[in-house]
């Protein structure tokens, strides 16, 4: 007898079905999707920690087989454990399968830089910029790591783990909202399957183009994600991105969910900054740099991040103090090991998982 699609149930019998093949991951309470998976959030009970875990299953594709699917999502999580274990770098804590669907768990860290872009009451301007910092910092680390693009950067692809609700007796500092780079879906994947597009307001003049791509591709789309952050949810071209884009609100123009607006935008990067609340001349000065057209006029992530920390040090010097000390201490203590050294258990899984989706068994 044919094995069940897991893809072909409803909400309810995958969920169902997930619980029973995690076994002791609790109840599944939220679903979400993005472009390259849909997302399981499971609560593991208050007297566990973590609390919240999430399992992440690829998501079929238009004219694409099962096996070239799960092909995709191994060699998204194989770069991901290539540029793990990084503080500010999302990463897999074990790997499994739902009716010979492929599997990925998380941790689930509650929130995305999308929400906090939406609801600008919540963050002081000093946050705000040490979210960027983090960013940055590990955007640096996987470029070390073999990361050439990721080509998907946006606010909903930035966690946010808020340590203060962690660790007691921290200073009173607007900098310990954590950020960690994940879905890496689309990462080198213009080198690996000729492919160079990405979330449409995000993308650089040259992957639109189909040129060769870079860390400052990245740069690009950081530019973008500090405009928005710093306007309270603006985008360059002048609208407020969540009332067009992916869908319009009601009466709204839907100009902006086709791909030439935006590809017409990229070519000229213009910014609008009279449209949007007040930004200030170095942030702005900053977001001008980072989105040049030409690629090799952009700071690099760096020196972005250099940038970032000197407008945090003339708002507040012991912020900037404590961040530049967090920062160089999870720099310094990323692992360099091997995963089969650092975490034989995982290591293992990694393989049988690894062997059995890629080769489409």
């Amino acid at each position: 007898m044919d094995q069940i699609d897991f893809h072909a149930l409803d909400e309810y019998q995958k969920k169902l079905m997930l619980e029973v093949a995690l076994g002791n991951k609790g109840k599944c309470v939220s679903v979400s999707g993005g472009m390259c998976g849909e997302i399981y959030v499971f609560d593991q009970g208050e007297n566990v920690s973590p609390r919240y875990v999430c399992a992440k299953i690829p998501k079929p594709l238009t004219n694409v087989s099962i096996e070239e699917t799960n092909n995709r999502f191994v060699n998204e999580l194989k770069n991901q454990l290539s540029y793990n274990h990084q503080m500010f770098v999302h990463w897999a804590f074990d790997f499994s399968e739902v009716l010979g669907t492929p599997v990925a768990l998380f941790r689930y860290w509650g929130s995305d830089l999308e929400t906090v872009t939406r609801k600008p009451e919540l963050s002081s301007k000093v946050e705000k910029l040490s979210i960027l910092v983090y960013v940055c910092s590990g955007l640096s680390h996987c470029n070390k790591s073999g990361l050439v693009a990721h080509q998907d950067l946006k606010p909903a692809n930035i966690f946010l783990r808020n340590v203060k609700s962690e660790f007691r007796d921290l200073p009173d500092l607007d900098i310990y909202n954590l950020a960690l780079i994940a879905d890496f879906g689309l990462a080198n994947a213009y080198l690996d399957s000729s492919v160079f597009g990405g979330s449409r307001p995000y993308m650089a003049p040259e992957q639109w183009g189909e040129s060769e791509l870079s860390p400052k591709t990245d740069v690009f789309a950081l530019g973008v994600i500090l405009y928005e952050l710093m306007s309270g949810g603006f985008h360059p071209v002048g609208i407020k991105l969540s009332d067009y884009w992916p869908l319009p609100v009601e009466g709204n123009s839907k100009k902006w969910t086709k791909a030439d607006a935006w590809r017409k935008w990229a070519k000229s990067a213009s910014i609008n900054f009279e449209g949007a609340p007040p930004i200030e001349p170095e942030i702005q000065s900053l977001v001008h740099g980072m989105l040049s057209i030409d690629a090799a006029d952009r700071p690099t992530i760096d020196e972005v991040k250099i940038s970032l920390l000197d407008i945090i040090k003339s708002e507040s010097p012991e912020s900037c103090a404590q961040l530049e000390f967090l920062v160089d201490y999870f720099e310094r203590s990323a692992s360099t090991e091997s995963l089969e050294d650092r975490w034989p258990y995982l290591w293992e899984k990694w393989q049988q998982f690894q062997v059995k989706f890629e080769k489409g068994i």
